[in-house]
């Protein structure tokens, strides 16, 4: 049993019942997390195509609310010997939420590379926990993963205001133990899940309580390992016309490239 708890309907379709811990927002205007939705369609479509995701992404279209049952219906589009190219619709009712595109597949070939390194930072235990909100739900998505920031800060300005001179924040992630327990997985779905993460570096960038609405997210996956935590290395690239734009480079604890996130948003002025 894992904590996105999506319960099969047909061979193609799949429902996923949504509660608070899966779900974001103020108190009284909590929606689904859009990596939730993220996570929850990779694990449909690997569910039905048997292949590891390989790249997919998500556009997001209207909002899901506690009490509300997510229906995600997958149609594999092409099915060659090796890769898969399939897409997921997300609905409540006949509302949509959400569409995934991806490609699935594995190839047996020996060549190996990877330029992108995870930086040098302290490890998780001398790092400090994010503060959380008050006031927020108390038992919101936030509580289920335990953050811990090695570079900059997350959401807020910091201390002294003004524009960042880089627009980069590097965190640690994992499942939260006191509440998912130790063995909780760390899949392709938990990933997708903290890659939605990057609107909490626009504050800190911004110098200014701010954040966002992802209008999409994007995910390529290098190369699934066994790691404790993730390692996640978020940049802002930029902030015009009330939209910002970032990505994410997420590590295991080795350096091992996990996945590459990016993501644009609307932007959120909450100061």
């Amino acid at each position: 049993m894992t904590w996105i708890d999506l319960q099969p309907e047909g061979p193609t379709s799949f429902l996923l019942p949504l509660v608070p811990n899966l779900c974001v927002g103020p108190p009284d205007r909590l929606f689904m997390f859009g990596g939730v939705g993220l996570g929850a369609s990779l694990r449909a479509l690997e569910a039905v195509t048997g292949r590891p995701a390989v790249w997919a992404t998500a556009q997001y279209e209207s909002y899901a609310r506690p009490e509300e049952t997510v229906r995600f219906d997958v149609s594999e589009r092409v099915r060659g010997n090796q890769v898969s190219q399939a897409r997921v619709t997300a609905t409540v009712g006949s509302r949509e939420i959400l569409t995934v595109v991806a490609a699935l597949g594995q190839r047996d070939r020996p060549e190996r590379g990877q330029w992108t390194l995870a930086p040098r930072v302290p490890p998780p235990d001398d790092c400090p926990p994010r503060p959380l909100w008050p006031g927020r739900h108390p038992d919101d998505l936030h509580g289920r993963i335990e953050v811990r920031i090695a570079r900059g800060g997350m959401h807020r300005p910091s201390r002294g205001g003004g524009l960042a001179p880089d627009g980069n924040v590097v965190m640690w992630a994992r499942p939260d133990t006191a509440l998912l327990g130790p063995d909780h997985p760390i899949d392709a779905a938990f990933v997708a899940v903290v890659a939605d993460y990057v609107p909490s570096g626009i504050g800190p960038a911004l110098g200014r309580d701010a954040g966002g609405n992802s209008l999409d997210n994007s995910i390529r996956f290098h190369r699934m390992v066994a790691t404790r935590w993730l390692l996640c290395d978020i940049q802002i690239h930029g902030v015009a016309h009330g939209f910002a734009h970032g990505r994410m480079h997420i590590f295991a604890e080795t350096g091992e490239l996990i996945a590459t996130a990016s993501q644009s948003l609307i932007l959120r002025l909450w100061d």
